[in-house]
């Protein structure tokens, strides 16, 4: 029965649908005050990225182009350009790249490099073809990049040697059609192009390698430090009063320093400190291994003794304080005339000591050699006063001021120059004015 009745009502299925229909369209058209505005979604903030500046130096180089990742155009007249964290940077003159490296706030040839080695073939080839190409031809003033270089440059290998790449083809054209001021030929040569590089990159406080002023902190002699002058001379000075001064002395000589490994060799110009310092360190099979690298200011040195492979003994040292007169000092002229008879330098340590250290090629060899003492200065006078605990140079050094207190000596700095001012009779009179400089 239930079934007969369907079938007897037609319209039923269309009687349902039409329902249906009809709801949903009342649902869907309703327009009911109480129904809810339909909300309005946040729309996204775009983020905005400040780029970083950094800049690329040799002195400033000016008029370089640049790419990062994401950035490029040129450096502007400070050398500045403009880079995001974590990309590379890609400095370039026309057709002529410089290799990638990490973009950061100072850029160098020792980072392209990857070194911090100032000697490295690549940053020497760098630093004279830059300042070559500089217009003015005086990269104290920063160095400018012409758009004739621009036009002109033709890539090179900086990988090649210092000689070779000074005269390969690619080399000489860039450079003979730089658009300087002054046409030149030939590259700067590498003393000049180092010596400018040097101190562009200590005004930056950047470390060179292990180049600095050291003074041990955890060694039982009574005085040991280390002065790497440059990238190539070093001097040190050593007493220990516990072996009746055997060992104690100086020595001063030539080094190198391999940038990947550390390692250092040396060979020594003067010695008499006996079979300390940097003795032995050859690259004979199983000489001695030296290694030195510096960290936050601080130099680490290990050695491997007998070339086993396992380091034997640490030493640390810190940096020397380089205030007013405090630290190394190197003579550089005496009442004008320059100083080439070898060696001659003082060190004045915080807690009141020094070293005085020479050593003269045109007098005898018991001549030379290093002294340490006690120093004070009158801060109304300048008058220096000094005794001495080790002696080691003789009749030399400061001797006859200890001894003779009728004798004058005077210390001033100005402007990073030290003069010591010597009175050599005790008549009152000035005999001589010795003029030194930070190494």
């Amino acid at each position: 029965m239930f079934k007969s009745s369907l079938a007897c009502n037609s319209n039923f299925n269309y009687s349902i649908t039409t329902a249906l229909l009809i709801s949903l369209t009342l649902v869907a058209c309703g327009s009911s005050d109480d129904d809810p505005e339909p909300e309005t979604l946040p729309q996204p903030v775009p983020v905005t990225v400040t780029p970083d500046t950094g800049v690329f130096l040799d002195s400033a180089v000016i008029g370089i182009g640049y790419r990062t990742e994401t950035l490029s155009g040129t450096t502007d007249v400070e050398g500045k350009y403009q880079y995001l964290a974590g990309e590379t940077v890609t400095f370039f003159i026309g057709g002529l790249e410089f290799p990638a490296t990490a973009a950061t706030g100072i850029v160098t040839p020792l980072n392209i490099a990857a070194t911090d080695d100032v000697t490295n073939t690549a940053v020497i080839n760098m630093a004279r073809l830059l300042q070559t190409l500089d217009q003015d031809g005086d990269p104290s003033n920063g160095i400018s990049i012409t758009q004739t270089a621009i036009d002109s440059a033709e890539p090179v290998d900086f990988s090649m040697s210092t000689t070779e790449f000074a005269a390969s083809a690619a080399v000489q054209a860039t450079i003979e059609n730089g658009g300087q001021d002054t046409a030149v030929s030939e590259l700067i040569d590498t003393e000049t192009a180092l010596e400018h590089l040097s101190e562009e990159l200590e005004k930056q406080d950047i470390q060179m390698g292990i180049i600095g002023s050291w003074n041990a902190t955890d060694d039982d002699n009574d005085l040991l430090s280390i002065i790497f002058i440059d990238s190539s001379t070093y001097v040190i000075f050593e007493v220990d009063s516990d072996d009746d001064y055997e060992d104690s002395g100086m020595e001063w000589g030539t080094y190198q320093r391999d940038s990947e490994t550390h390692r250092v060799t040396a060979v020594q110009e003067f010695d008499d400190n006996e079979n300390v310092g940097l003795n032995d360190l050859t690259t004979d099979t199983g000489a001695p291994e030296l290694f030195a690298t510096v960290t936050n200011e601080e130099l680490r040195i290990t050695v491997d003794d007998d070339a086993d492979g396992t380091i034997d003994e640490t030493l640390n040292f810190a940096a020397l304080n380089s205030s007013n007169e405090l630290g190394a000092w190197i003579i550089h002229d005496i009442d004008g005339e320059a100083y080439e008879n070898g060696l001659l330098m003082f060190i004045f340590y915080a807690d009141g000591t020094y070293v005085q250290a020479g050593v003269d090629a045109n007098e005898a060899e018991e001549e030379s050699g290093m002294e340490w003492g006690t120093y004070s200065i009158n801060t109304d006078t300048n008058r220096v006063t000094v005794s001495q605990t080790f002696d080691g140079n003789a009749e030399a050094g400061l001797n006859d001021f200890a001894t003779d207190s009728s004798l004058g000596l005077y210390l001033t700095v100005v402007d990073d120059v030290l003069t010591l001012s010597v009175d050599e009779n005790g008549d009152g009179e000035i005999e001589e004015n010795l003029n030194f400089i930070r190494p």
